[in-house]
């Protein structure tokens, strides 16, 4: 048997765009939903309280939506932001 030298294995660092598609997607996916929701609610939900609970519902429901792209989308800007500062 002959010992034979091999090169060292060297793991490509990953790119900027690793990881955007499951973002994108909760992204697109909670518009949606946001706007599906917000509807629905205003169409059937909304007659039975008054016109500062239906704010405060819709509000609170674009706040979940806020909360939930800015978890997604917050690792990913962070990673940014430690690659492009020196």
């Amino acid at each position: 048997m002959s010992a034979t030298a091999t090169a060292p294995v060297t793991v490509p660092r990953p790119s900027l765009s690793d990881g955007m598609g499951w973002r994108v997607g909760v992204s697109i996916v909670s518009v949606f939903g946001l706007a599906s929701f917000v509807l629905l609610y205003l169409a059937f939900w909304a007659s039975s309280y008054n016109w500062i609970q239906n704010t405060v519902v819709v509000l609170v429901s674009g706040l979940i939506f806020v909360a939930a792209n800015g978890a997604a989308w917050a690792s990913w800007g962070m990673r940014r932001a430690r690659q492009v500062s020196p």
